[in-house]
């Protein structure tokens, strides 16, 4: 008698066999895209939203274990200061002598707060543009609160904290042209893997109609931290409640090895963040509709209208970053030109530091004006701190007296609105 196969085991082994190459098919073109991402766009899969950054978890362990960071070191209010070197004074400020309470006679005394722009990164104390503006004008003096990495909303929060202690006459507001971003971020991990290695979180304000409510720093101590080295798949997802660059984000799974998972991943974040009414538009420009560009407006108003109650005169530094001196080059319109025009409408009193840099295109690259991260070079310092000194003089700010008389004027102009 022959031997018959049974009807039904050949079209399931086809349809087994059938799946089986359609899901290596899906598995081998998810692998390809993301190879293609990575090569192509540098995107590459990690979850952020659960997982610490490789270089962020180094760096984490070791200030864990020395207690003290290098470069930056904790504070429960602020997120961060620079850690003590011998560039940073008692006072927390970059220099090497101590300051009086109060300045000496004759000499007109400025407070600058803001990020690694406004601390000079990357070149020596004495090439940093506050230093220059000092050294050409020694009635100057100019105490430099700058901390690598702040937003405009530390910078603020740092002026509260200590920016009337050493009775400054001006205050400048820096602001780098990116900061805006930095307003709606708590943890750099979420907004850019450019901060691969940075584990600090920040406060953040948000918008209560005409008023700003603090959002406190999420890591606050040792302890908090040390939480966050052994178990951050709970604490990140905590940190990024109120995080705008937070939405995009995933987390490690199960099936993180399958690429077609992975993939699925990047895509969903991607979806996620176009849903979010976007900080920049297609064209680099801020976009105004934004909680980024609405908050910044809010926070410049406050910090505005808080150094005037203190009595000192507000002045606004905007620098601009290693994007937008290529834009200037590329005859592309200024990023913040928006942030400017709202200065004018408020009559703020502002210097833009492309005004200083553009002037000089066809004698100097982009490289000989910028080092690392953008950040000015000692050339790049020096035609920027010409240029602010400039604007004082030609605004009669250069003195006490004339600081008087402006503050007097500003004083009149806050009055009737």
């Amino acid at each position: 008698m022959t031997n018959r196969t049974h009807g039904p085991a050949r079209p399931l082994l086809v349809r087994v066999v059938f799946a089986l190459l359609l899901y290596l098919t899906i598995e081998g073109i998810s692998l390809a895209g993301l190879a293609i991402l990575r090569k192509a766009r540098g995107i590459q899969y990690f979850p952020a939203a659960t997982k610490l950054r490789p270089g962020a978890r180094k760096a984490l362990d070791k200030y864990l274990v020395a207690k003290q960071g290098t470069v930056a070191t904790m504070d429960a209010e602020l997120g961060w200061v620079r850690a003590p070197n011998p560039e940073i004074n008692a006072a927390g400020m970059r220099d090497d002598r101590e300051h009086r309470p109060e300045p000496d006679s004759g000499v007109l005394r400025i407070s600058a707060f803001g990020d690694s722009f406004t601390y000079g990164s990357d070149v020596k104390l004495g090439e940093n543009w506050a230093k220059v503006i000092s050294s050409t004008d020694p009635s100057i003096e100019i105490l430099n609160y700058g901390v690598g990495g702040y937003g405009l909303d530390q910078a603020y929060l740092r002026y509260l904290k200590v920016g009337a202690a050493h009775h400054p006459r001006v205050v400048f507001i820096g602001f780098m042209s990116e900061n805006i971003a930095r307003n709606v971020n708590v943890y750099r991990g979420f907004y850019s893997p450019a901060f691969a290695d940075f584990f600090f979180t920040k406060p953040r304000f948000i918008s209560r109609g005409p008023k700003l409510e603090l959002i406190p720093n999420p890591l606050k101590t040792l302890a908090d931290y040390r939480r966050l080295s052994t178990n951050e798949s709970e604490v990140l997802p905590t940190v990024g409640k109120f995080d705008f660059h937070f939405i995009g984000q995933y987390g490690a799974g199960t099936f993180d090895f399958s690429p077609s998972v992975r993939l699925g991943k990047m895509i969903a974040g991607r979806i996620r963040k176009s849903r979010q009414i976007a900080i920049f538009k297609s064209d680099g420009t801020y976009n105004e509709e934004s909680e980024a560009y609405a908050l910044t407006l809010q926070l410049f108003d406050t910090f505005h209208a808080k150094v005037l109650a203190d009595g000192a005169l507000p002045v606004i530094i905007v620098f601009p970053d290693l994007g937008d001196q290529h834009d200037s080059r590329s005859g592309r319109p200024r990023r913040y030109a928006a942030l400017l025009r709202y200065f004018e409408s408020k009559g703020y009193r502002y210097v833009d530091a492309l005004d200083a840099l553009k002037p000089v295109e066809d004698r100097y690259s982009v490289a000989d004006l910028s080092v690392k991260w953008g950040h000015y070079s000692q050339v790049g310092n020096s035609l920027v701190a010409r240029h602010i000194l400039q604007r004082l003089s030609d605004d009669s700010l250069n003195t006490t007296r004339g600081v008087d008389r402006a503050l007097d004027r500003a004083n009149d102009s806050s009055n009737r609105h």
